[in-house]
């Protein structure tokens, strides 16, 4: 789903799980997947989102952000 967009605009590090590769990746339930962020209250957390990672961080769990910052800008080659 995500190789083939990063291999396109030249992201040749992210986009599939591998060793040495960036991993940005989210850990969901299925049954229990909500959008429940509305207009008026932009920031509630999707339900059912367990864990999501940043460059291999953890930075949510359960809705409830961990504190970590490992996005990083990500600049396309000229």
């Amino acid at each position: 789903m995500t190789g083939m967009p990063a291999a396109r605009i030249g992201l040749s590090d992210r986009g599939v799980i591998k060793t040495g590769m960036w991993a940005d990746l989210v850990l969901f339930d299925f049954d229990k997947i909500n959008d429940t962020p509305t207009f008026l209250k932009p920031a509630v957390a999707c339900e059912g989102i367990l864990q999501v990672y940043v460059n291999g961080v953890l930075t949510a769990e359960n809705g409830v952000h961990t504190g970590q910052c490992a996005g990083k800008v990500l600049r396309r080659g000229r």
